[in-house]
């Protein structure tokens, strides 16, 4: 798999205005910033196991939780 992940223009402004969001936050609790890339670095180790594959062939994020059912989305692509 390549190393070099190449991102759209609306994907890269996507990413900047997360990150601005949130080290704001970050900040707000008195923690250091994250770099772009150490944010996006984060979002996809964090997401990488909810991706998933309809019978339709429709890639989704599957992030419900079934034992505790507190909050269920599917993110569709």
């Amino acid at each position: 798999m390549s190393k070099l992940l190449r991102l759209s223009e609306s994907e890269q402004e996507a990413a900047r205005l997360k990150a601005i969001e949130i080290n704001k936050l970050l900040i707000k609790r008195g923690l250091p910033p994250l770099k772009d890339s150490e944010l996006l670095h984060k979002i996809l180790e964090l997401s990488i196991s909810y991706a998933k594959l309809s019978p339709e062939g429709v890639l989704f994020l599957d992030v419900c939780d079934a034992e505790t059912a507190i909050s269920c989305s599917k993110v569709g692509v």
